[in-house]
């Protein structure tokens, strides 16, 4: 089947080629090269990042005596910035798979989803992106962040005359504190009668479009390229049956692991997540390359469907189903 569109970060709009580039001239291109300079010789010099792309030079953290500065933790895995959309009228599977719409980490990393083809079955991986930025522009992310009201008590915003659609929650960590704000619908853009409050969800929304825009927002291109997870939850259940008219494809189970057993029963019922790393992530990934969300897994035990979630530098394991 023919692709026929393309789709990334829910509630923004994107392209097949989501690639920008701002165009100053004279004197502001001047200016704008002197600020982009300093950051980039160092980063010239800093060694790769494990996923390949060439990493910024590490990260200090600002100790706040400066204005304008947020005091931020440096390491690979320590979350600086997240945006995620969940909840709505969704199947309870597909909540087990969803991902930051976008996630900044301390030496500069970026991942976000990138585009896909509109098509059934879809691939059975997700295309995640990985790009780096330098300290300087984590700085002015988080100025935007902070206009935007993200740094500021925990909040949630309600919208009125709307039903079953997500949530966007903001979380930034920032001198040491968690800074969590939501908001109902904000993709959609309804309102919620309350002009204080809309006023708030505008911000949001723009600073939302801003990273849906990095590189209009930072005023250069920002490379990137596949991320790759350390590691990889697998939800497993019993194929069933579809009258979808297409015959799915079918491959053979590749771990030693039997899904009818293996890992821990998951939050929705007859499904079973197995948290995946080293080689026998290797050997799934190998797989699971070319399978889709369709496809069939034949294993001794029986036949199974599949549903990855590939984890965060923060993340890991399944998650706990108490409660």
């Amino acid at each position: 089947m023919e692709p026929s569109k393309t789709v990334a970060r829910p509630g923004h709009e994107t392209s097949a080629t989501p690639r920008w580039r701002i165009e100053p001239d004279g004197a502001e291109m001047h200016k704008l090269l002197s600020i982009i300079a300093i950051p980039f010789l160092a980063a010239a010099c800093a060694a790769p990042g494990t996923s390949g792309v060439a990493s910024p030079a590490p990260l200090s953290s600002p100790t706040g005596s400066s204005p304008g500065t947020y005091a931020v933790e440096t390491g690979t895995n320590k979350l600086i910035l997240q945006e995620r959309e969940g909840g709505g009228f969704v199947a309870p599977q597909s909540q087990l798979a969803n991902m930051p719409t976008f996630a900044l980490y301390g030496d500069g990393r970026i991942i976000v989803p990138g585009p896909v083809d509109a098509i059934y079955p879809g691939p059975l991986l997700p295309n995640l992106r990985a790009s780096y930025v330098t300290p300087a522009e984590i700085q002015k992310i988080l100025a935007a962040a902070d206009a935007a009201g993200l740094l500021g008590p925990d909040a949630s915003y309600d919208a009125t005359g709307v039903a079953d659609l997500g949530t966007t929650t903001f979380t930034v960590v920032v001198e040491g504190k968690v800074h969590t704000i939501s908001a109902y619908a904000l993709s959609a853009d309804f309102k919620s009668g309350n002009p204080a409050v809309d006023t708030a969800r505008a911000r949001l929304i723009a600073f939302g479009d801003d990273l849906a825009n990095l590189p209009g927002f930072l005023g250069r291109d920002v490379p990137d390229q596949a991320y790759e997870p350390l590691a990889m939850r697998v939800f497993v259940g019993p194929a069933e049956m579809t009258s979808t008219g297409i015959t799915p494809q079918v491959v053979e189970w590749p771990l030693a692991l039997d899904p009818a057993t293996a890992g821990q029963p998951a939050a929705v019922a007859n499904l079973r997540c197995i948290a995946l790393t080293g080689t026998d992530l290797t050997t799934f990934l190998a797989a699971a390359r070319t399978a889709n969300s369709a496809t069939i897994w034949m294993a001794a035990s029986g036949r199974y469907s599949v549903t990855v979630r590939p984890l965060y530098p923060e993340e890991s394991g399944c998650p706990s189903t108490a409660g």
